[in-house]
């Protein structure tokens, strides 16, 4: 499947709509190929409420800076390879009014309206990050590199944003430095587009480095932050065909206890351990119906095979809470597939 993404800086704003989770995850690679010009990057995302998908994501890049407005009318969960080029900052647009919790969780912190997370995973060489979308919350994102941003911090002597960079999951403040980098976001979608991209760097910088603020909580990681991550990881490993793991592998392999391993799972993801396992092994079985390599009779032929080699060996009660989950038949699933064409020319924005 090859992707690619024509001159991203020829126009301020598209808009991308996508109805699977295959889309999303093609869409991503490329942006991150083309945005660091390497194809280095691999992510999983999982539909984890039940219903018909539909996202929408804008983009609107200017030099060395790519911002980003998603929404999904359902909640997923986001399992992807941390990387040393780019540091994140994100922020819900549309939240409760007051200050309770929303669905989203990103890099780990549950977010507030006031919370801005997800550049803690330039510092995880080698590992993963999870974040968790909540439905018909809309995400801003901000993505700077991480080059730029280190000559920049050094030029402001602003020392301090290292620690927090690296001691930080999330961060919840409503000082003068995310308001005013926030504002400079929305402008940017809302006609005013910014040609400063420094601006939003420095902006980043002084909020990061600020740290003495009473309207400021640092949020850091604990065990239970590493052991979510590690066990969602662990979910997403491809066992080549072999039986979905137990939860007896699970807690062995994190060297957990089952009742407590159990219970921050269903604190963040409203689930037990082995039924989100389940729905990591539908979204994996409904990927490989939908993708573009093999012939849409050949999948119909194969599909319970398919369902079986992620794990499913009951076909009517797979189909059931497949179509349960999606909205939709195995078959209508695979009749579809090929209609898909994954290159962002038949997206809606090109």
């Amino acid at each position: 499947m090859e992707i690619r993404i024509r001159s991203l800086r020829k126009k301020r704003s598209r808009n991308y709509i996508f109805s699977d989770t295959l889309e999303m995850e093609e869409f991503c690679k490329a942006h991150f190929e083309e945005y660091h010009s390497t194809s280095s990057f691999g992510c999983n995302v999982t539909q984890l409420s039940t219903g018909l998908l539909e996202t929408k994501t804008t983009c609107s890049p200017i030099q060395d800076v790519h911002l980003e407005i998603f929404k999904s009318n359902q909640t997923l969960l986001y399992e992807e390879e941390a990387n040393t080029k780019s540091v994140s900052f994100c922020w819900l647009d549309t939240s409760p009014t007051n200050d309770t919790e929303t669905q989203t969780i990103i890099s780990g912190h549950q977010m507030t309206r006031n919370s801005i997370a997800g550049f803690n995973r330039i510092n995880k060489t080698g590992g993963n990050i999870w974040d968790i979308v909540g439905a018909n919350e809309e995400l801003c994102c901000m993505s700077l590199k991480w080059n730029k941003l280190q000559e920049r911090i050094n030029k402001l002597n602003a020392f301090n944003a290292y620690a927090r960079l690296e001691e930080c999951i999330g961060i919840d403040s409503h000082d003068h430095a995310s308001a005013q980098l926030k504002k400079l976001f929305n402008r940017h979608f809302n006609g005013r587009p910014s040609t400063k991209p420094n601006s939003f760097y420095d902006l980043a910088i002084i909020f990061l480095d600020n740290e003495n603020n009473e309207s400021t909580y640092d949020a850091h990681r604990c065990e239970s932050t590493d052991l979510i991550e590690d066990m969602v990881k662990l979910i997403h490993e491809d066992r080549a065909g072999m039986p979905p793991i137990t939860l007896d592998e699970i807690t062995e392999y994190l060297n957990s206890k089952t009742e407590s391993l159990n219970s921050i799972c269903r604190k963040i993801f409203n689930m037990d351990v082995i039924e989100l396992v389940r729905r990591v092994r539908l979204e994996q079985t409904r990927k490989a119906f939908l993708t573009p390599h093999s012939s849409t009779g050949l999948k119909e032929f194969t599909k319970k095979r398919t369902a079986l080699y992620y794990g499913f060996k009951n076909w009517k009660k797979f189909e059931a809470s497949y179509s349960t989950y999606f909205g939709e038949s195995p078959s209508q699933t695979i009749d579809r597939s090929n209609k898909n064409i994954y290159s962002f020319s038949a997206w809606q924005g090109e």
